[in-house]
């Protein structure tokens, strides 16, 4: 990072609660200095450079360096006294994990139940068990262990010490086995499941386990499974999970098995909800021609949040709305976005001809700052509302922020542009926050223009009315000349910009998608060849200017391709302009917000809808002419073309 870059930086917290620690531009140079010889190796350079910095907030860094090197001969005292001085920090974490991982390699177990604190990794979880084992501290061990045992994976080695134990003590019986068959099979784990069956000693609950392990494999076969002769619960659990792998591949077997068989037994109107749930959703996801039928017979008790997610999107999809309307009548019991249940109850009513009670739902929704939100103003011609409520922390509760460890290491790493470890600070210590801390931490580092992060937090906390701080207006010379140069409103370049990186420009996608706007390395070569400019490495798309000079020829590029549409052109920028065009009707025109709540992948249908919505949002912040929502997003038909609709 340049000095203009730290000194500007610096300058936005100039009254840092932390006198102790105060940090100099000397200091950051030294520690740089100090971090890069130790990490390349050069220990005794780096002990000279660290001397004097004993106070510095990154000092951590380097005794962490320093003891991972030496881990495997270091001194219990030396190690606790790190972990004691750092307690609950980032690097106390991870160094105990390795430290827990030295000592049992070591077998040195007093030591390590001494220094194990709780552990999500079972590896770690299992050695304390073998730990409390070898030193005879068994107070609890069986109920542990068993705990650790009852998961439907397997686990690893490290567990099998754990596991000896129990069987010894005859913890482990058939009823636990079968419990875990079942928990196997439910994750899709069959040889797990035939393992722990060759263990029963029961003959009668070997032959049912049999019999389940095999309707996995070969429901249609297990069904005439001589086990499931007796009408039993554990019978009825296994033929409900045959019609289930049936209702996988064939939805009108699944059916006629279920028709057979729903007599023959005892099951209970819990378990024949469950069964049509199965049926319904599976004939959802293969398009069966029954599929709005086959949902609607799901009784209400049954309805879940996968029931809920396939009934309105083909129900939306269908044009079922007499079912849709019916269906959306209550708020979801899912994750269901509720204003998207709401709209869509809606739109039902209206396409039903019930005009007017479509209309008072629309005013409710019309009060939310919101993709539907939005539309429901479209449908009434009425005014957007922003509801802009600024955070507004006070001095006592920004300083207090300032002040926290974590937060201070995450500060001093980003100003010494290690910003993948500023980062992990910074996700460790808001992990430990309330919403407010949370709100107040994001309106601290938008002041860094540490943008991404002050988003993210706000997310945590569920906070999402300060304007200002969720949709920043950054590089905005930048993006106001290519908006020009590409003709692209810049609020449409601030919406993908804000939808694809948040603003990190350093982003990087598992895809391998680069900077502000997520360009893809061939796809930005492509494009550079194409608008006559040079991208020398993919990395060069790191570079904010580059970046958007590429991603910008890019977007207008689909824009053009499909007709000026930006729900078209967006979901093209997102998963590609040659799925779009396998997304278009084979006929006739779909209205825009039927044929995005429609699109096949839900992160793409997501992303159109948030681009939508963000593109209205810095219209509003660059204090521009509000475009209509459902202008933006015009008709779709056959051939990508909005002006045949």
């Amino acid at each position: 990072m340049n000095l203009a870059k730290i000194l500007c930086l610096t300058a936005l917290l100039p009254c840092l609660a932390v006198s102790a620690e105060v940090s100099t531009d000397n200091n950051r140079e030294q520690f740089a200095k100090a971090y890069a010889a130790l990490t390349s190796g050069q220990r005794t350079q780096a002990a000279q450079l660290i001397r004097g910095l004993e106070d510095y907030p990154l000092y951590s860094y380097y005794r962490y360096y320093d003891l991972q090197r030496k881990l495997h001969r270091a001194a219990d005292d030396e190690v606790r006294e790190f972990l004691t001085a750092y307690e609950g920090s980032l690097l106390a974490s991870r160094l105990r994990r390795d430290w827990l991982r030295q000592l049992a390699k070591a077998g040195h177990w007093q030591s390590y139940l001494a220094d194990y604190r709780p552990q999500s990794d079972p590896v770690l979880q299992c050695w304390q068990i073998s730990a409390r084992i070898e030193t005879g501290a068994l107070e609890g061990v069986v109920a542990d262990a068993t705990r650790l045992w009852l998961v439907g994976k397997s686990q690893p080695a490290q567990c099998d010490r754990a596991f000896d134990f129990l069987d010894r003590e005859g913890a482990i019986n058939d009823e636990l086995r079968y419990a875990r068959i079942r928990l196997a099979l439910a994750n899709n784990q069959p040889r797990l499941a035939r393992y722990l069956a060759r263990s029963l000693a029961d003959a009668g609950l070997g032959a049912t386990a049999a019999a389940w392990i095999e309707a996995h494999a070969n429901p249609h076969k297990a069904l005439t499974h001589a086990a499931l002769t007796d009408d039993t619960p554990r019978t009825r659990e296994v033929v409900i999970h045959a019609i289930s792998r049936i209702a996988r591949t064939n939805v009108d077997h699944a059916s006629n098995a279920w028709n057979r068989l729903a007599d023959k037994y005892t099951f209970s109107a819990e378990e024949h909800g469950k069964v049509r749930a199965i049926i319904g959703v599976a004939a959802a996801r293969a398009e069966h021609p029954e599929q709005i039928a086959l949902l609607a017979a799901v009784p209400r008790e049954a309805v879940d949040d996968t029931v809920e997610k396939y009934r309105i999107r083909q129900g939306i999809r269908l044009r079922a709305w007499k079912e849709l309307a019916q269906w959306t009548l209550t708020d979801p019991v899912g994750d269901t976005n509720v204003l998207r249940w709401r709209y869509w109850h809606a739109r039902a009513l209206q396409q039903l001809g019930q005009v007017d009670a479509a209309n008072a739902r629309f005013r409710e929704l019309a009060q939310q700052r919101d993709y539907y939100g939005f539309l429901s103003a479209d449908q009434l011609d009425a005014e957007y509302h922003m509801n802009d409520h600024p955070i507004a922390p006070t001095p006592a509760e920004t300083t207090a922020i300032s002040a926290r460890p974590g937060i201070v290491r995450a500060r001093e790493l980003f100003l010494i542009d290690l910003p993948f470890k500023a980062r992990r600070e910074w996700a460790f210590e808001v992990d430990h926050m309330s919403p407010r801390d949370l709100e107040v931490a994001a309106h601290l580092v938008n002041q860094w223009g540490w943008y991404d992060r002050a988003i993210l937090a706000l997310g945590k906390a569920a906070s999402y009315d300060d304007l200002e701080v969720r949709f920043p207006v950054e590089h905005e010379a930048l993006i106001r000349s290519y908006a020009a140069k590409r003709q692209v409103p810049a609020a449409v370049l601030y919406a993908i910009i804000r939808t694809e990186s948040a603003f990190m420009d350093d982003a990087r996608s598992p895809a391998c998608a680069l900077g502000l706007m997520q360009v893809m390395p061939a796809t930005g070569r492509e494009t550079a060849r194409r608008i006559g400019a040079t991208l020398p490495s993919a990395r060069a798309l790191l570079n904010p200017e580059k970046n958007v000079m590429i991603g910008s020829a890019y977007l207008k590029q689909v824009l053009d391709r499909f007709d000026g549409s930006f729900s078209m052109a967006a979901a093209a920028y997102n998963a590609g302009p040659h799925r779009v065009r396998s997304w278009l009707p084979e006929s006739g025109c779909v209205p825009a917000d039927i044929w995005v709540d429609t699109i096949p992948f839900t992160e793409t249908r997501r992303y159109v809808r948030r681009a939508s919505f963000y593109a209205t949002v810095y219209q509003w912040r660059l204090d521009e002419p509000i475009e209509r929502i459902s202008s933006r997003l015009t008709a779709v038909n056959a051939h990508g073309m909005t002006q045949q609709c």
